[in-house]
């Protein structure tokens, strides 16, 4: 394996996880079918000038980062569309569509715009990682994509004699301290050499600031929070675009043609 082990083991367990969005189509399929169905429903300048519908997207956090990229793609094929909590974002009126993506489908932001939008004749969608969540529940069409288990990793122990033996040279603010140097140094060099009581009074021992040094110690986590859940849905969001634009009967070069020009040039 490279030098940069951990991230190529990181990468194995996003791809592991990518590779499940197949089956969530597979799975999914007359779901992902109606939300598909309800998205052509809203108005498009391509085919008309008369708005009647809009979409409104959301998102708490990274998955609002997913939630702002779909939407790009869907103003990209002509939908009327806006981001909640944008400044220039209009109300939500009847018949107009919202598209929520959150892994949770319960964070304040998201069970707000909820409660908030008991408009009659308003379509939900959700893109959520939990099926008995309420936005998945209200919703009128629904997209799940549940991750695989966190993964993690012990560090081998030649990592951390590695890190062991270059840390006193780094820590500059202890350059001085001959005691603390001494303790970082007596630490072991193999992650099975002490027990977690014992690894906890020997952290202790240490100075306040430099305490941290005992996650080398502890599993690696090799996939971060949500992330499994965001990239899974960039992913499959991203597929519905080439399935929206089929029955659009779009191309990328129809695309470009709303494409932010100005914006992509600064």
């Amino acid at each position: 394996m490279s030098e940069l082990k951990y991230m190529d083991l990181s990468l194995d367990e996003i791809l592991k996880n990518l590779n499940r969005c197949k089956k969530v189509v597979v799975e999914q399929e007359e779901s992902i079918g109606k939300f598909r169905d309800i998205i052509l429903s809203a108005s498009n300048r391509r085919v008309s000038n008369q708005r009647k519908t809009t979409i409104f997207l959301a998102g708490a956090g990274r998955s609002g980062f997913v939630a702002k990229a779909f939407a790009m793609r869907l103003m990209h094929l002509g939908f009327y569309v806006y981001v909640f909590n944008e400044t220039i974002a209009p109300p939500v009126k009847e018949g107009d569509i919202i598209i929520i993506v959150s892994k949770s489908g319960k964070s304040n932001s998201i069970t707000q715009i909820v409660e908030d939008s008991k408009i009659d004749n308003v379509k939900f969608l959700a893109v959520c990682g939990n099926t008995e969540s309420d936005l998945a529940l209200k919703s009128d069409a629904r997209i799940v994509i549940d991750s695989l288990p966190q993964t993690l990793v012990n560090l081998e122990d030649s990592d951390i004699e590695k890190f062991m033996d270059t840390l006193p040279r780094s820590l500059t603010n202890f350059e001085t301290d001959e005691q603390t140097k001494t303790k970082i140094e007596n630490l072991p060099r193999k992650s099975s050499d002490l027990t977690n009581r014992e690894l906890t009074k020997s952290i202790s021992d240490l100075p306040f600031e430099i305490r941290g040094i005992s996650n080398i110690y502890r599993p690696l986590e090799l996939i971060l929070m949500g992330t499994a859940f965001e990239l899974s849905a960039l992913v499959v969001l991203d597929a519905l675009v080439n399935e929206l634009m089929w029955n659009l009967n779009l191309r990328e070069k129809d695309l470009k043609a709303y494409h932010d020009v100005l914006s992509s040039s600064i």
